[in-house]
C-alpha cells in the first residue's frame, strides 16, 4: 500500500519561503542602517560651492548698489560673513546696518569653513560677530570690510581664502582684472 505522506525524518532539509523572505527583510534593514551612518559629503565640492555661492553674491550686491543706488557691504568673521546697508540713523547719520535678504545671507551647511580676508594686501584678523557687536560704540561702530558703490565699483581690492578645517579644499574669491569678482581653486587642495 502507498503511502501518501512521508515521515517527517525524510523531509528535504531546506528553508520555507518566509524564512527566506525574513532573512532578507533582517539582512535589507541592517544594511540600510549602515548606508545611513556612511557619510557621502564631498568636502571639496561643499567647500567650492561655498566659494562659488559668496562670489555670486558678491556680484548681486554689486549690482544692487548700482540700481538701487545705495551704498552695500560684507563683512567676515573666521566662519561666516554677513552683508550690510548703509542707511541713515535717526540723527540723519549714515549708519551701516546688517541687511536682512534671503539671497544675499550666509548660509551655514554641515561642514565648518574658514574665512581669511586681506583688504589691499594686508591680512584682517576676524573676529566673532557677538565679539564685535559687544565692542562697538557709537563713535567706533561695526563697518563691512568691502564695499559695493552705487557706481559699480567695488573697493578695497580683496582677497578672501575659503578653507575646511583639514585644508582639503581650498578657494579664493578675490578681485579681477576682468570681472570684479574671480573664485579659483588654490593650488595644492
Amino acid at each position: 500500500m502507498p503511502r501518501l505522506c512521508q515521515p517527517v525524518s525524510q523531509r528535504s532539509k531546506g528553508f520555507t519561503l518566509i524564512e527566506l523572505l525574513v532573512t532578507v527583510t533582517i539582512i535589507s534593514i541592517l544594511v540600510g542602517a549602515v548606508v545611513i551612518n556612511i557619510d557621502f559629503r564631498n568636502v571639496g565640492k561643499i567647500v567650492r560651492d561655498n566659494a562659488l555661492r559668496l562670489g555670486l553674491q558678491m556680484d548681486l550686491a554689486a549690482d544692487q548698489a548700482v540700481y538701487s543706488r545705495q551704498q552695500f557691504g560684507i563683512r567676515f568673521h573666521p566662519e561666516s560673513y554677513e552683508f550690510y546697508i548703509l542707511s541713515v540713523s535717526d540723527k540723519g547719520q549714515p549708519v551701516w546696518e546688517i541687511f536682512e535678504d534671503k539671497q544675499l545671507r550666509f548660509k551655514d551647511n554641515d561642514i565648518p569653513t574658514d574665512y581669511e580676508v586681506d583688504i589691499s594686501g594686508l591680512p584682517i584678523i576676524l573676529e566673532e560677530l557677538e565679539n564685535e557687536v559687544a565692542e562697538a560704540t557709537e563713535e567706533d561702530p561695526i563697518k563691512p570690510h568691502i564695499i559695493f558703490l552705487s557706481n559699480g565699483e567695488i573697493m578695497p581690492d580683496f582677497r578672501i581664502r575659503i578653507s575646511d578645517r583639514d585644508g582639503e579644499a581650498r578657494y579664493e574669491v578675490a578681485t579681477g582684472d576682468v570681472q570684479p569678482v574671480v573664485v579659483e581653486k588654490l593650488e595644492g587642495s
